[in-house]
C-alpha cells in the first residue's frame, strides 16, 4: 500500500499509523466475547464452495460487538436465506484509511474485498456497516463495479418482511416504545437510515415507534460520536449525569428503549444502560421477535466493571481461542474496566479502557492537531 501522491510532504505516513493494533483490536474483543463453535461467518477467504443468493457482509468492525452478527445470522437463518456470511480484514471497505488521508490505500483496500466478495457470486451483497455502505456508494459502485447488487441490511430487512408477508415466522410480540438514534449530516447514505429503521421496527409485533418525524436527541447521545472517544474522557459524575439525562428523556417522552441504528453506537451507547435506559440494536428487537435473540456480552461484561468477574464471565470464549487466563485478564482490564467506574480496580492501561477498537488507529510520529487539519483538507 503507498500514501497518496498528492499528499504533502508533512502528511502522516502509513508507518505512522499502528494499523496491526487498530485490527487486532477488534479481534481482541471479539475472541472474549464469542466462541470459536459460536462463529457463524468467515473471516479468512478462501474459494467459497458454492455460490449463494446473499453475501451478508459484517466488515471489520462489527466484531466489537459480536451478539449483533450472530443475531444476523440467526435471522436470515429463519427467514430462509440462501447466505454466507463474511467478516473481518479481509473484508474492510477501507474507510479507517480514507478517513485519515489515505485514498489510494482505502481504495486498494475496498478492491480487493470486493473481488474477495465476488467470489461468492451473490445476486445481493447486504451492507451490515454503514461505512461500508458509503464506500460502495462512494467508490466500489462507479469506479471499480461490481457483478451484483448492493444494499443496506435494514433496507433488505423491510423489503424481506414485506415479501414473506403472513409467512413471516414471528414468535412473540416484542413490547417496545422505541425512538431512532441516528447520525444525521454526515453522508446521503446515513440521513436516510432512521426512516428506513422506523419503517422496520414498525413492521415488528408490539413494537411502536413513539417519534417518527425525528431521530433521538438529547445531550447524553450526543456523546455518541461513531468513535467513542468523547465517553472515552468522561468521569464518574458525568457518566451518572450522562445516564440520568438519559432516564428523564425517555419519562418525557413516554419511550422505553433508544433503538440503534450502528454498532459502534450500540457499543457506547449501551454503557448507559440500566433497568431504566433500555439501549437496543434495531436488529436485536427484530431477532427478539422472532425467537432468535443473543446473550450481549458486551454490555454484560462492561456493567461487571471488574476484570476477574470479566475474564470468568469469559473464560469459555477466550479459551476456545487458545487465549491464556493472564492474557484474558489483561484483556479484561483493557477492554471491559471504565475509566469512570467507582472503585474501579487498579488498572495497568492508564486510564486507557474505554478505547474502541477505531481509535487504536492513530498517528505514532506527529501532532494529533496537524493530523486533523490534514485529514480535513485530504
Amino acid at each position: 500500500m503507498k500514501t497518496d501522491a498528492t499528499m504533502p510532504p508533512t502528511a502522516p505516513q502509513m508507518s505512522d499509523f499502528s494499523c496491526p493494533d487498530f485490527y487486532r483490536a477488534m479481534v481482541e474483543r471479539e475472541h472474549l466475547q464469542v466462541a470459536q463453535d459460536e462463529v457463524a461467518w468467515t473471516e479468512r477467504h478462501g474459494e467459497p464452495g458454492k455460490s449463494v443468493d446473499v453475501l451478508l457482509n459484517f466488515g471489520c468492525n462489527a466484531r466489537q460487538t459480536p451478539h449483533l452478527m450472530r443475531e444476523a445470522v440467526a435471522v436470515f437463518e429463519v427467514l430462509g436465506i440462501d447466505f454466507a456470511a463474511v467478516a473481518g480484514q479481509q473484508f474492510c471497505c477501507g474507510k479507517p484509511y480514507s478517513n485519515n488521508g489515505f485514498k489510494d490505500a482505502a481504495r486498494h483496500v475496498v478492491e480487493a474485498s470486493a473481488k474477495r466478495m465476488a467470489s461468492y457470486h451473490p445476486s445481493v451483497e447486504i451492507q451490515w456497516c454503514s461505512a461500508c455502505e458509503m464506500q460502495f456508494k462512494d467508490i466500489v459502485i462507479p469506479e471499480i463495479g461490481v457483478p451484483f447488487e448492493s444494499m443496506g441490511l435494514a433496507a433488505y430487512l423491510v423489503d424481506k418482511i414485506d415479501q414473506l408477508g403472513s409467512r413471516m415466522p414471528w414468535k412473540e410480540a416484542t413490547p417496545v416504545k422505541a425512538l431512532v438514534h441516528g447520525h444525521l449530516g454526515e453522508h446521503a447514505v446515513r440521513d436516510a437510515h432512521p426512516s428506513i429503521a422506523m419503517a422496520l421496527l414498525q413492521r415488528i409485533p408490539g413494537v411502536e415507534v413513539v417519534d417518527t418525524a425525528n431521530i433521538a436527541d438529547t445531550a447524553a447521545i450526543r456523546l455518541c460520536d461513531n468513535a467513542g472517544p468523547k465517553i472515552a474522557t468522561i468521569g464518574t459524575e458525568e457518566y451518572k449525569a450522562a445516564v440520568a439525562d438519559l432516564e428523564s428523556y425517555l419519562a418525557r417522552t413516554g419511550a422505553d428503549t433508544i433503538a440503534i441504528l450502528y454498532h459502534g453506537c450500540t457499543r457506547e451507547l449501551g454503557k448507559f444502560a440500566n433497568d431504566k435506559v433500555r439501549i437496543r440494536h434495531y436488529l436485536s428487537i427484530l431477532a427478539e421477535a422472532l425467537g432468535v435473540g443473543m446473550p450481549d456480552r458486551f454490555s454484560e461484561y462492561w456493567r461487571l466493571g471488574d476484570p476477574v468477574k470479566v475474564k470468568e464471565a469469559s473464560r469459555r470464549n477466550s479459551e476456545s481461542w487458545g487465549t491464556t487466563e493472564d492474557e484474558a485478564l489483561a484483556l479484561a482490564h483493557k477492554y471491559f474496566v471504565p475509566s469512570y467506574a467507582v472503585d474501579q480496580p487498579d488498572c495497568p492501561c492508564n486510564g486507557e479502557c474505554t478505547r474502541t477498537g477505531a481509535q487504536w488507529l492513530s498517528a505514532k510520529r506527529i501532532d494529533r492537531d496537524r493530523l486533523n487539519e490534514l485529514t480535513v483538507r485530504g
